[in-house]
């Protein structure tokens, strides 16, 4: 144990020994370390003290450096300003070059540059003026260069391309517009750089030459055209193949019309009801018969020269959306609204000016009462209304205003035709229609007593006014007379949307006849014998009821008149019955029967044989003259004809068939048969012959 704790405690002191000796020897390191490291410190002191002047010296100098480099450019820059009048010269006197335009527009950057100097350095120079008076000059060069490529490559269409492309190319793209094929890329993006230059140099000339050179091309495409519509074969070419070799069939005009109205109609149609079914769930079935928003009768009011003008408004229409598209790629966003304007305004004008000569020479013709011309109006409007959506994309508000006038002018027109119409009806009664005068002295109605002319003329006019209710309904509702009347009736009924305006045509078609039934009454009293009187009203009156009937006119005019048709049919039985009283003198020669003398044994008292002499006689006078008159009287309708016919025979001859039975073989003369002229089937024959053109 003893021996274990010695040998424990030797190793433990040698362990110490060692350990002492290597804490000495990292003394004597460490003291030898720092030794080290001061004299480096010291070292670096003096290298520091030595270095540092010369650092600072370096950075001077190189300071002085930069500065001298700076100030050499400065010098280059502001000889280079007082030598560029000089260097770019001859290339702005010469004017740009199509195709390398970046080299002309350098040089006009260089002399801007030059001139900003001058003005705020030295505004006294010479050199600001000689740059000043150059950088202009290279401007007018820019803008001359700009009118030139607009120039170059822009040209009117021809008035038949125009046409095919109005009536074909009807959803072109951008890259078919006539205007794009004119301007290559490589020109539209030489205008497009010229333009955005001239711009941010605040040179806003370019607007106008833009506007000046594409909105004469406009105008002058729709003034050939305009010429073009006078020759006798506008209207009849052959359109041009799209994808084939061969020529589409020629159609009339108004056809061609009829194709892009229906289409832009279905397109209204489609987007309403899409609309509708979106916002409530509920689809709605495509309008009928006069309900549609055009009917192929729209396109047969013959009126040539509107379609013409309705060509025209679309022509404009067409160049107007490709220039809107061209000017897309060559004129600064910022400065569409005021170029399109500029562009557009004297194209939209001669439209403008061209709708008020056509409406005054429709003024014209309506004076002249050819209401074909009132009709083709109404046409016109219909479809001017169509374009509306297409004017709402194509032009901006102070535009839409300026069209607007076109159809302030047709509505007015329109307007001035229906007051005009019923002045004609109402003031029929002194105007002389018909022209036929005679030795019987009718000089305003006919001789025959049929229907008249203004009755016919009437009845076709508001036949054909029903196919445009929606755009006459528009026009009377402006008048104060016709909103109250409406009111009137709505205060009886419910009516929506196109109701109203058949409302509104009702009451105006109401106004017609009642102007025409008091000048069928007035016109009547031309004729000297009342039975003509009567059956000269019962014709036109007749025609009048059995043409609202067929023509569903009835159910129309019902609106504002629920008793029309019952008024019409008291007035035709009341006529009757006064035509049938017309008869009354000459059977009051005969009848009452209990009241003439009374035959014995065939025979009378001497007194009684003149009276039946008289009887006879005014019977035969009163009787053949009546046929005589009637004879020459024409009832048109077959059954009105048959049916008064019917009416004389079961009037008359029962009377005179108790007159002759009675007193036929009397002998009451020595010459009996010159007052019994006629057996019963002989005054029935002469009754059948009656209204008989034949006869």
């Amino acid at each position: 144990m003893n021996n274990f704790l010695h040998n424990k405690l030797e190793k433990e002191t040698s362990n110490l020994a060692l350990l002492k000796d290597r804490v000495d020897k990292y003394h004597d390191l460490s003291t030898q370390m720092s030794g080290i490291l001061t004299i480096f410190e010291q070292r670096l002191g003096k290298l520091e003290k030595t270095i540092l002047p010369v650092y600072n010296e370096t950075e001077q100098l190189q300071k002085r450096q930069q500065n001298l480099e700076s100030t050499l450019e400065c010098l280059e820059t502001v000889l280079a300003h007082y030598d560029v009048s000089q260097e770019v010269c001859n290339l702005i006197h010469q004017g740009p070059i199509e195709g390398n335009i970046t080299v002309f527009l350098e040089a006009l950057g260089k002399l801007r540059a030059a001139m900003d100097y001058f003005l705020h350095h030295n505004s006294q120079s010479v050199e600001l003026e000689n740059v000043t008076s150059l950088f202009n000059t290279g401007c007018e060069g820019l803008n001359n260069h700009y009118r030139h490529l607009l120039k170059k490559h822009s040209a009117p269409l021809k008035p038949v391309d125009l046409l095919d492309l109005i009536y074909i190319e009807d959803d072109s793209s951008s890259d078919e517009y006539t205007s794009f094929r004119q301007l290559s890329q490589s020109t539209r993006e030489e205008l497009c750089t010229i333009s955005l230059w001239l711009e941010q140099n605040l040179r806003r000339e370019y607007i106008i030459i833009y506007a000046s050179e594409r909105g004469d091309v406009v105008l002058r495409s729709l003034q050939n055209l305009k010429d073009h519509q006078k020759s006798s074969s506008w209207g009849h070419e052959a359109l041009k193949p799209r994808h084939s070799g061969r020529s589409e069939v020629k159609k009339n005009t108004s056809a061609r019309l009829q194709q892009i109205f229906e289409k832009k109609a279905n397109k209204l149609y489609l987007r309403a009801t899409q609309t509708i079914e979106q916002s409530t769930g509920f689809s709605i079935k495509k309008a009928s018969s006069h309900s549609d928003h055009l009917t192929s009768e729209d396109f047969m009011d013959g009126d040539q020269e509107l379609d013409k003008y309705l060509v025209m408004l679309l022509g404009l229409q067409r160049l107007l959306n490709w220039e809107r598209a061209l000017m897309n790629e060559i004129i600064p966003t910022s400065k569409h609204g005021e170029v399109f304007s500029k562009l557009a305004y004297n194209a939209i004008e001669l439209v403008v000016k061209d709708a008020e000569a056509i409406t005054n020479r429709i003024l014209r013709c309506i004076s002249r009462k050819e209401w074909t011309s009132a009709l083709g109006i109404f046409s016109a409007l219909k479809r001017v209304i169509l374009l509306q959506p297409d004017m709402e994309r194509t032009y901006d508000p102070q535009q839409r205003e300026q069209l607007k006038k076109v159809r302030n002018k047709l509505q007015t027109t329109g307007s001035k035709a229906l007051e005009h119409f019923l002045e004609v009806v109402k003031c029929e009664s002194s105007t002389n229609i018909v022209g036929m005068s005679s030795t019987l002295g009718y000089v305003n109605v006919p001789k025959d007593a049929t229907v008249h002319e203004l009755t016919s003329n009437t009845i076709w006019f508001i036949e054909h006014l029903y196919e445009h209710f929606d755009v006459i309904g528009s026009i009377l509702q402006q008048d104060v007379l016709y909103s109250t009347q409406l009111d009137t009736i709505l205060m009886k009924k419910s009516l929506q949307g196109e109701e109203r305006n058949k409302a509104l045509l009702a009451i105006y078609i109401k106004k017609a006849l009642a102007e025409l039934n008091l000048s069928i009454m007035n016109k009547c009293e031309q004729y000297n014998d009342q039975a003509t009187k009567h059956l000269f009203r019962l014709n036109n009156i007749h025609y009048i009821l059995k043409s609202l009937q067929q023509s569903n006119l009835i159910d129309l005019v019902t609106l504002a008149e629920p008793e029309c048709e019952h008024s019409y049919l008291e007035m035709i039985r009341e006529l009757k019955f006064s035509y049938q009283k017309t008869w009354s003198k000459m059977l009051g020669s005969i009848s009452p029967i209990d009241e003439l003398p009374k035959p014995s044994q065939g025979k009378v008292k001497d007194k009684d044989r003149s009276i039946l002499k008289e009887r006879f006689s005014t019977f035969n006078k009163d009787f053949e003259e009546a046929c005589k008159i009637q004879r020459g009287i024409s009832i048109p309708d077959v059954i009105l004809r048959e049916g008064i016919k019917r009416d004389n025979a079961e009037h008359i001859l029962p009377k005179y068939n108790r007159f002759y039975e009675l007193y036929s073989s009397v002998q009451f003369s020595k010459n009996p048969d010159k007052y019994v002229k006629y057996r019963p089937h002989e005054i029935n024959a002469m009754l059948s012959k009656l209204f008989d053109d034949s006869a």
